[in-house]
């Protein structure tokens, strides 16, 4: 309850009289004094946000006869603080800023000068119309705005810096983000998720179910594959569709009519259901796009579509057992929640990478064989001691070549400094 009292207190005050000890007080007189000083002493300090936080503490009700002796003399300190630095900031284009240094807002709000902190809030949200934490911010602050107790409990702030209209032109502006926004998001499916993206998405999911065991060609060129992939598209689109849907049913929570959120609700459900219709008819064979459609399909309860998709999954999952494609099948038997089956397309992946280790451990044998087989032959010993003289040698003349074309700078250098 800060610098008047609130309508309902007005009338129990005049209904009947309040005792000291019924009174519910911001601060007492004391208090108001010494938030009123502090807060000279900031801003002489140059500590101005520190200052006129202090100064709007010092302008809080007391329960003592003949009210807050400070209240007017500290809102005149922030009103005048308030103009200017609030100014200063608009200048810089820190139009909002919740923090240190203040954004133009907070000094205006701050400083009761209502009319400005309005337009330069209205002037960040078009800078930033997208940004939904201030949209939701501006909503709760114009709501504030247009009712009645607003100017009745800022009465004297208002009158002494000229008076408050609040512009006919800011709450519509601000109500109507929110629809904009999820207009906007939903118009981007197209764009953030086309066609190709899905098709090149699927053909490399393909190249890698493809990949043999201990095939390492195939894995180099996978891993070539999934670099130009990445170069070309840089996100995943599949991610950034589901918080594209996600962030359209966020704005609908500030949404102040609760039918009209009701109706863009169903808008963004129907577009979930069209993309997982879109998966589940075209793309089925992707495990993580069959992800993406059942997850939708689930959000909205469509039991028949759950089904058809899953059996689906199922069909894929038993043909990737029967071709050996053990780790393709048991993603889509954990997708479809079998997890007997998948525990059994696991096993089949741990026994392959077995067989792998031994192939590898007997291919290292092999080699050692080899090796003890060559150095066990005389002529084979002769002749690497031989190759290992040649070398010896011709190192050492490398190296006393080296050394004389150094002898040789060497001596050039000290007969120039020499003069000879």
């Amino acid at each position: 309850m800060k610098k008047i009292l609130t309508a309902g207190l007005l009338v129990i005050a005049s209904a009947a009289p309040l005792s000291f000890a019924d009174c519910v007080a911001d601060l007492s007189v004391t208090d108001a004094q010494q938030a009123y000083q502090q807060g000279m002493n900031l801003e002489a300090q140059g500590q101005l946000w520190d200052a006129i936080n202090k100064y709007d503490v010092a302008q809080g009700y007391v329960c003592e006869d003949g009210g807050n002796p400070v209240a007017k003399q500290a809102l005149t300190k922030a009103i005048a603080l308030g103009s200017k630095q609030g100014k200063l900031e608009e200048q810089k284009g820190n139009l909002f800023k919740d923090g240190k240094p203040a954004g133009a807002f907070q000094w205006y709000e701050k400083g009761s000068h209502f009319a400005a902190a309005d337009k330069v809030l209205v002037a960040a949200l078009k800078k930033a119309p997208t940004n939904m934490q201030l949209s939701a911010f501006a909503q709760e602050h114009f709501k504030v705005r247009a009712q009645d107790y607003f100017k009745a409990n800022n009465k004297t702030a208002i009158s002494m810096t000229g008076g408050y209209t609040l512009d006919p032109t800011f709450d519509p502006y601000v109500v109507s983000l929110p629809p904009t926004n999820i207009e906007r998001l939903l118009n981007s499916y197209s764009t953030l998720l086309p066609d190709a993206y899905l098709q090149a998405f699927a053909k490399l999911e393909q190249q890698k179910d493809a990949i043999k065991p201990g095939d390492m060609m195939g894995a180099m060129s996978l891993q070539q594959a999934s670099t130009q992939f990445q170069q070309q598209w840089k996100t995943d689109r599949v991610e950034d569709i589901r918080k594209a849907f996600d962030e359209a049913h966020s704005w609908t929570q500030q949404i102040r009519d609760y039918k009209e959120a009701d109706v863009w609700r169903a808008k963004i459900d129907q577009a979930r259901l069209a993309h997982a219709d879109r998966i589940s008819k075209s793309y089925s064979g992707t495990v993580k796009l069959v992800e993406s459609a059942l997850e939708f399909y689930r959000q909205l309860d469509k039991e028949e579509q759950i089904s058809a998709l899953e059996k689906k999954a199922r069909n894929y999952a038993d043909q990737a057992m029967a071709a050996a494609q053990y780790q393709r099948a048991s993603d889509f038997y954990s997708l479809i929640g079998d997890y007997d089956k998948e525990e059994q397309a696991r096993a089949k992946i741990e026994a392959q990478r077995d067989q792998m280790a031994k192939d590898a451990e007997m291919g290292s044998a092999a080699q050692i064989a080899e090796m003890q087989k060559m150095y066990s032959d005389p002529e084979k010993i002769q002749q690497l001691q031989k190759q290992a003289q040649e070398m010896q040698k011709q190192l050492e003349e490398q190296r006393k070549k080296g050394a004389s074309a150094e002898y040789q700078k060497e001596t050039d250098e000290l007969e120039d400094e020499l003069g000879l």
